[in-house]
């Protein structure tokens, strides 16, 4: 009795400073000039496009320049918008004259959408057999992640993505094909992540492909009627723009992801050389968990799909900061995974204990920021090979 009030007690600490840290931050950035330079600049950019009635131009950069040049009284390069138009109803429905109201909107629209989120993780641990107080620790621990407050801070959309990646994988541990199919399709709000998860899908669950395709096709037709011709090559260009070049706002040594590993790790190396490289790791990783998971088929479990987030994560070709949310779901298979073992307390103070350590590293330890991210995706790899054989044994010695 006595051990559980007190990780009861050390959870409500932890979860405590980090609201504090979080609200503190996010406070102060309201009256902070920078708040103008943060990424959601260029939503808020999108969102007056389409207020303005020129659907066809959100794309277009010397539109995105002369809006945001209103907003930031500068002639420097925009923080350009290469977004799928999944959520354009919802920019223009927040980007009213003020700008810092707008971010507030957004800011409380992204919070809604992070309140379900921690519903549906609420609903996945108790089918998981967790309790029910158990169940709602480990899921407001998941929501306060600390890359999803990133997310957040800048005004980014990255929870949209976290919410379709968590219908995805509760879709495929529970079965349902539909839910699985349209929440990946939902979360192609992230073209990179999205694209490294939906090949392994098609090689293991054809129900949850069918509806993925039938997802796209709906979001393929809303952007062709959204956009026009000329709008979708807009897109298609700013996409290669965001792929190819260091322009806008891009910066690849800031990157969290393989190819930023590589750029800070070999400075004077050709870039070319260090993408192809990068490249070709994602795509024999994309191939190997194709593999595994068309070996797996229906039995595709929580480790499974854990490592593939990882991968697709770790070898994304574009990922700051605010895209390393999508740890979130590695994260809870973890979670889930010591739970089975009987390691409850870890279970429960995994997020806020490691929440908490990446805050305290960002202040105190700014040299440590790529190499902490780098070694929690380390950890949680190898914590799948071990969780994972451990929990497969175990099913073993019951059924023998």
């Amino acid at each position: 009795m006595q051990k559980k009030y007190l990780v009861k007690t050390l959870f409500i600490a932890l979860i405590s400073i980090q609201i504090f840290l979080y609200a503190f931050m996010w406070f102060r950035l309201l009256n902070d000039p920078s708040i103008k330079t943060m990424d959601f600049i260029s939503f808020y950019t999108t969102g007056r496009l389409i207020r303005a009635g020129e659907y066809h131009q959100i794309y277009n950069l010397d539109a995105q320049t002369l809006v945001q040049n209103q907003v930031t009284v500068t002639d420097s390069s925009p923080l350009i918008f290469a977004h799928p138009p999944h959520l354009i109803p919802l920019l223009a429905l927040i980007a009213n004259d003020n700008y810092v109201t707008a971010y507030v909107s957004w800011t409380v629209l992204s919070l809604l959408v992070l309140l379900i989120c921690m519903k549906l993780i609420h609903q996945f641990l108790l089918h998981q057999k967790w309790d029910t107080t158990s169940a709602w620790f480990g899921a407001i621990g998941c929501i306060t992640f600390f890359p999803l407050f990133i997310s957040l801070l800048g005004g980014q959309d990255s929870v949209y993505t976290v919410l379709g990646l968590l219908f995805w994988m509760f879709g495929l541990l529970k079965r349902k094909e539909i839910t699985a199919g349209l929440g990946l399709a939902l979360a192609t709000l992230s073209p990179t992540i999205a694209g490294a998860l939906a090949l392994p899908l098609f090689a293991s669950r054809r129900r949850a492909s069918i509806w993925f395709v039938t997802g796209m096709l709906f979001f393929a037709l809303y952007s062709f009627l959204l956009l026009g011709y000329q709008g979708i090559k807009d897109f298609i260009y700013l996409l290669d723009v965001n792929s190819e070049a260091q322009v806008y706002g891009l910066d690849w040594s800031k990157m969290y992801n393989l190819f930023g590993l590589l750029i800070r790790s070999f400075p004077n190396a050709n870039e070319e050389m260090i993408r192809i490289i990068a490249w070709s790791v994602a795509g024999i990783s994309i191939l190997m968990m194709c593999l595994w998971w068309w070996k797996k088929g229906e039995e595709i479990n929580i480790s499974q799909i854990g490592i593939a987030v990882l991968l697709g994560t770790f070898t994304a070709p574009h990922l700051y900061l605010h895209g390393l949310s999508y740890l979130l779901l590695p994260l809870l298979g973890i979670m889930v995974l010591l739970y089975e073992t009987g390691k409850q307390t870890i279970a429960l103070l995994l997020v806020p204990i490691i929440s908490t350590g990446l805050i305290i590293i960002l202040l105190l330890i700014p040299n440590w920021d790529f190499n902490i991210y780098y070694l929690l995706m380390l950890a949680l790899f190898l914590g799948f090979l071990f969780l994972g054989n451990k929990t497969a044994n175990s099913i073993e010695d019951n059924k023998s």
